[in-house]
């Protein structure tokens, strides 16, 4: 008889044991499932699109301060070499005249002194009444302009000696082009100086891309010498002609007041060709998509629900959305490709 109460006893506990998973089972079945995850608004910002293009640093022709003088000269001495960082004031070259520019000058002397002699004898014949009126006038006019030949011929050479021709400004010898013994003619550019102020970036841009640059636009560029730190310029102007040599566009970009790179070197740049108005946009990661239909999820009131939107650029960062979303809305951004449309939600 006890043995039969404890076989009841050890059967109904049993059946009791196995019956409290399933209620457990069914209690968690029916609690909805949530999911953690991480939003972000919908914002108003210029979308981040560039270009690369590539070109040289170079200086504004205004900004070069050319080295030459008005008659043949033979360079005494170079102080200087192309590259080299000067200060105002600071020698450059020594120059001569050579023996034809001397001869010159000598020449332009006799013939003054020539001429004031003339004059002087057409006076005293004047004043004996052997010379008229127009002698003397010729001769005074003739003394004049011999005497206006010596002063500019004066002028030019320098007094005839050695000329030091020094630096107008600080900067950078942008180029030189003489070497002590050789004569250079006159009037001939011989070498530059340039002011680092006007240092500009020379860029070449394809023709097809051109329309989306524009002046004032951001150019981020990095040496392609060091390829590291990142410097600033602005689009100065653009060309409307392709160049025969590069078959590019030339754009010209002004350095920013903090971006000191040496003239000359190679650059690699990004031309930023955003319009700059602002658009409505979100984090790549928010848009998801469903055949050629972009959607996203935004949470309301503890819910993702799902939201198809028409989509528009792609600057690599953020997605423009022109339609489906409103300014603020959040948008799940990490997390939204386990949801479900109504699906409850825990923002972390």
């Amino acid at each position: 008889m006890e043995m039969t109460r404890f076989a009841t006893c050890w059967l109904a506990c049993a059946i009791l044991g196995a019956a409290a998973p399933i209620a457990h089972a069914e209690e968690d079945a029916a609690q909805p499932a949530v999911a953690t995850v991480r939003v972000a608004p919908a914002t108003l910002a210029p979308m981040r699109q560039s270009l690369t293009a590539y070109g040289t640093v170079d200086f504004s022709a205004d900004a070069l301060q050319p080295l030459s003088v008005p008659y043949q000269a033979r360079v005494v001495r170079v102080a200087v070499v192309a590259g080299q960082a000067v200060h105002k004031g600071d020698a450059l070259i020594v120059l001569a005249p050579t023996a034809a520019s001397t001869l010159e000058l000598q020449r332009a002397g006799n013939d003054a002194q020539f001429a004031r002699k003339e004059l002087a004898r057409t006076q005293q014949l004047f004043a004996q009444h052997l010379a008229t009126n127009t002698d003397l006038a010729t001769a005074e006019q003739a003394a004049h302009n011999a005497d206006a030949a010596l002063a500019s011929a004066t002028a030019r050479f320098g007094g005839g000696g050695e000329r030091t021709l020094r630096a107008a400004h600080d900067g950078v010898v942008a180029d030189l082009a003489a070497h002590a013994g050789e004569v250079i003619a006159a009037d001939t550019e011989f070498a530059h100086v340039g002011d680092t102020s006007g240092l500009r970036l020379d860029l070449g841009v394809e023709p097809a891309a051109i329309a989306q640059v524009r002046v004032g636009a951001v150019v981020k560029f990095h040496l392609l010498q060091d390829g590291a730190s990142e410097r600033q310029a602005s689009v100065e102007r653009v060309g409307s002609q392709v160049d025969a040599q590069t078959r590019l566009i030339p754009v010209v970009a002004k350095l920013a007041d903090s971006a000191q790179v040496p003239p000359g070197v190679a650059v690699s740049a990004q031309i930023e060709t955003g319009s700059g108005k602002p658009v409505l946009g979100v984090p790549r990661s928010a848009v998801l998509w469903e055949g050629a239909r972009a959607y996203v999820f935004v949470v309301q009131a503890g819910k993702a629900a799902r939201r198809f939107v028409d989509t528009g650029e792609d600057d690599g960062e953020r997605i423009e959305i022109r339609s489906g979303l409103a300014a603020n809305e959040s948008v799940v951004v990490l997390g939204n490709h386990e949801l479900q449309d109504g699906m409850a939600v825990k923002v972390q």
